[in-house]
């Protein structure tokens, strides 16, 4: 019993002295809390880590020293080790830096050496937390995307769909009263991160409206899912064209605007049809639909009750509505082109050049046409007088192969005098050289002659010289001979 109250004692006496001396307390506590602006970084990406320091009191100087795996990260931006004076007089600050994903692993950042002292630069108890951040390649990020590409939910505001909506069904009708003029789709996806297209709001005209909602899975992957609307129509009517049916359009709004044709109301089966006219061309244009719900616009002759798809087009800034051919022509055959994507009934002249039949929509005239096929341009087609038999444009090529053939002829004569003017002139030349050649030649012997002439002064003068002394000699010697 006396021992344990000897320790007490003890400790008691402990306390009362670490207390009466401050100094012996650590100041207030401090934490260093680590983040990152993504968890998941790819091979070759940059990504912040932040390094916070957060105290209860005012922080005098911050030191510490981030670790990391540098296998797997490299810094890009930030000190290797902090001491910091700024953060004088603050309760918190956030060190940010950048690093950048060199290689796949796993990296555990932290800090060692750390140090927060407070306002008094007492030293502060300081609690760390680590931050793993996981490196994977592109490959290993494609993979990991989501496939999911169904829908959650898919509905129309006020319409019932028929099946029930399944997410395995992809099909769906929906019928609309009579004066309905638009719908609303929405939908969901089952997975947050795929996309949809196709919903909203949708204008619906009389019989089969088919709207597409696409839905893009993460991984890029599609499911199409159909609905089709069919708005009553109590008397539709109907038209068969090449064994497709169609639905005539009754509402002028879903018909659009063509240039040049105004609004015009006509009866088809007594009952009255919106529809764009022509004045100077006399065309009545009326809206087909298909079984796709798609609207195109046909020409209407109330005569005999038939239709034809309206196309015009434009080629040497003439407007032109395509025809049939309504004849033979000499041995052309006949075929189907396309002029700015509209197929024309044509005669195949050659290679390029076609004979299209098309009524000038300024004009309303209805001509034949040389159409080029190479330059997209057109002239007028003219026939014979006398026999009716068109004057086809191989009498111009056969006069341009003349023209060719003249051309390519007066060329030749041109060449042929150039290389003889040439050949003159190179054979002047050769004489003159030969020439120039016989003059050095001459000059040659010349020089050797004078040469030769001064050898023989040379030889004549040195015989004169002895001469002269000899007869000094001779003449000596005969008044010696005197004397």
């Amino acid at each position: 019993m006396k021992k344990i109250i000897k320790g007490l004692l003890l400790v008691l006496f402990g306390l009362f002295i670490t207390i009466s001396n401050p100094q012996n307390l650590l100041a207030s506590s401090a934490s260093i809390s680590i983040s990152s602006s993504s968890s998941k970084v790819v091979v070759g990406k940059t990504f912040h880590v932040y390094f916070k320091v957060s105290s209860s009191s005012k922080i005098g100087t911050v030191e510490f020293t981030p670790t990391y795996d540098k296998s797997v990260l490299k810094l890009v931006s930030g000190d290797t080790h902090v001491t910091d004076y700024d953060v004088y007089g603050k309760k918190s600050k956030t060190y940010t830096y950048t690093f950048k994903a060199i290689s796949s692993g796993s990296s555990k950042i932290s800090i060692k050496s750390y140090e927060v002292l407070d306002f008094d630069t007492k030293r502060m108890s300081v609690s760390v937390s680590t931050k793993t951040v996981k490196v994977i390649t592109q490959s290993q990020l494609e993979a990991s995307y989501s496939k999911n590409n169904d829908l959650k939910s898919l509905k129309i505001d006020g319409l019932t769909l028929s099946p029930k909506f399944d997410d395995d069904t992809l099909k769906y009708t929906a019928q609309a009263g009579a004066n309905t003029t638009s719908i609303n789709i929405k939908a969901t996806a089952e997975d947050s991160r795929s996309k949809i297209s196709g919903t909203g709001k949708k204008t619906v005209s009389e019989g089969e409206n088919k709207f597409k909602i696409v839905v893009t899975a993460q991984n890029g992957s599609t499911k199409t899912y159909t609905v089709i609307v069919n708005v009553t129509d109590p008397n539709p009517i109907e038209v068969v064209i090449n064994d497709q049916k169609y639905t005539i359009v009754k509402r002028e709004s879903n018909l659009g605007k063509v240039t040049d044709f105004s609004n015009k109301t006509i009866k088809i089966n007594n009952q009255n049809v919106p529809a764009l006219y022509n004045e100077d061309n006399k065309i009545t244009l009326v809206g087909l639909k298909n079984s796709e719900g798609d609207i195109v616009l046909y020409s209407y002759n109330e005569e005999d009750n038939s239709y034809k798809e309206f196309n015009d087009i434009i080629l040497s800034k003439l407007r032109m509505i395509p025809l049939d051919m309504d004849k033979k022509i000499n041995d052309y055959k006949s075929e189907t082109i396309t002029i700015d994507e509209v197929n024309v009934e044509a005669l195949n002249v050659n290679d390029h050049i076609y004979i299209i039949k098309a009524k000038n929509f300024d004009t309303t005239e209805e001509e034949y046409y040389f159409y080029d096929k190479d330059n997209n341009t057109v002239i007028k087609y003219y026939e014979g007088e006398k026999d009716n038999s068109p004057i086809i444009i191989n009498s111009d090529v056969s006069h341009y192969k003349k023209m060719i053939m003249l051309l390519g002829i007066e060329t030749v004569v041109i060449i042929f005098v150039l290389i003889c003017i040439l050949i003159r002139k190179v054979r002047r030349n050769k004489k003159k050289r030969e020439y120039l050649q016989k003059k050095i030649e001459e000059e040659k012997k010349r020089i050797e002659e004078v040469e030769q002439l001064k050898s023989e002064i040379k030889k004549l003068e040195s015989k004169t010289s002895k001469t002269k002394a000899r007869k000094k000699e001779v003449s000596k010697d005969e008044v010696k001979k005197k004397k």
